[in-house]
């Protein structure tokens, strides 16, 4: 069976992204940090599919975990097929007076250098395994405009948006690297009512909706099984919202 290793696949999109692969046919390997009894649950759901599925505790800034966790996957179900990084944070809006060198540091330390990381990790898996590998990584709308007051969460999308095209360059044609850049996905079962009410209006899309996990996921699918000779490219799922900034 196809095997997919997931970072962040106990909740929200992760989880969705989990789900969807299994109901595909895939074995699933996901990572969670604090999340146990939630990853616990989504081990069930994609065992309950008749596919196998491996969680592990790992930090994403920690390269020896990291190494473990797909270390581990490899033992437990294969080396994977398909890699998704997914795990991100949003840090608070703070206007430039306040930020500090730590708040960008931080910001680096989860959405760009762990992708570094898990490459360098999973190239070296595939090498011993003579076989060829895909990397999806999770990239945001706010690699490609800039938001107020958001610096350290832009500069470390649009960081990662560099890395991805690097890395699909020096790591072929061993394996592809890609990036899904979602603009508004929605997730009314885990996102508060006063979270839900930030988003933006649906005027303002051209498809006239939110986003949701199965729109994500079609863009991840592709990478995850389209020809290899599509390398270092972007989609970006928002419903044509940045053609109106």
């Amino acid at each position: 069976m196809p095997v997919v290793w997931i970072s962040g696949g106990a909740r929200r999109l992760g989880k969705g992204l989990a789900l969807r692969f299994a109901e595909r046919g895939f074995d699933v390997s996901l990572t969670y940090r604090t999340s146990m009894e939630e990853a616990q649950h989504v081990q069930g759901e994609i065992q309950a599919l008749g596919r196998a599925c491996h969680i592990a505790e790992c930090d994403v800034r920690s390269e020896s975990q990291l190494r473990e966790s797909l270390d581990a996957c490899t033992r437990e179900l294969g080396v994977p097929d398909v890699i998704v990084s997914n795990v991100g944070v949003f840090p608070a809006r703070t206007p430039i007076p306040m930020v500090n060198e730590q708040d960008l540091v931080d910001a680096l330390a989860v959405n760009t250098i762990p992708l570094l990381t898990i490459s360098r990790v999973y190239h070296e898996l595939c090498s011993s395994h003579n076989t060829q590998g895909r990397i999806v990584s999770m990239g945001s709308l706010g690699a490609h405009e800039i938001w107020r007051n958001r610096i350290a969460y832009n500069v470390s999308k649009s960081a990662l948006h560099t890395m991805v095209q690097t890395l699909a360059r020096g790591l072929a044609p061993m394996i592809s690297v890609n990036s899904v850049a979602p603009g508004i996905i929605a997730q009314p079962d885990e996102i508060e009512e006063h979270e839900q009410a930030g988003l933006i209006s649906i005027e303002r899309i051209p498809m006239h909706r939110h986003g949701n996990v199965d729109d994500v996921f079609d863009a991840v699918w592709f990478f995850a099984t389209a020809t290899p000779y599509i390398t270092g490219q972007t989609v970006i799922v928002d419903g044509g919202y940045h053609l109106t900034r």
